[in-house]
């Protein structure tokens, strides 16, 4: 449901396809992520898995968008992507990191409460990181392959199949 979302805001199927992959490989990962520490999906998993969705494609689509941005000035796509994720990385980074932070105090929380919500903490906490690395590394790369500039390409049409690649 959130990559039709997506697609209906984006309208490009190519630009859609990113988040579409991200999403799934990043809860893929907090799966691997779960399965480690022992964790069943059980309510408050499930509940962390969904909230880490609007997460996950939050950090591909402000990737997606910066590579763009450059796409748009004029670069190559591979260069593009390199530069946009490089600006962007911060960022992410430091977004990534404080949103862990703000379930610190969920970790160290006593009680039967805080062993319920140690679970969620925890989920929630590493679908975002996952999430971090997957949106740095993957998403970068997917837009140097799939995404185009195309008014680049409406100006050019003949030259649609003889992409430049480095």
């Amino acid at each position: 449901m959130v990559i039709v979302v997506v697609f209906v805001f984006l309208r490009n199927v190519r630009a859609t396809f990113i988040p579409g992959v991200a999403v799934p490989v990043s809860l893929l990962g907090t799966f691997a992520v779960m399965y480690f520490f022992g964790y069943s999906l059980d309510n408050l998993s499930l509940m962390a898995l969904t909230i880490s969705t609007g997460f996950v494609v939050d950090d591909a689509i402000v990737v997606m968008e910066n590579v763009a941005r450059h796409l748009e000035s004029g670069m190559k796509p591979f260069p593009a992507a390199l530069k946009g994720a490089e600006e962007i990385g911060f960022t992410v980074f430091s977004i990534s990191i404080s949103l862990v932070a703000v379930f610190i105090p969920l970790l160290l929380m006593g009680g039967i409460v805080g062993r319920l919500f140690r679970e969620f903490a925890v989920t929630l906490s590493a679908a975002i990181v996952v999430s971090m690395i997957i949106s740095l590394t993957t998403t970068p790369m997917m837009c140097a392959y799939l995404l185009r500039n195309e008014r680049t390409e409406k100006a050019w049409p003949h030259l649609l199949g003889q992409r430049e690649r480095l």
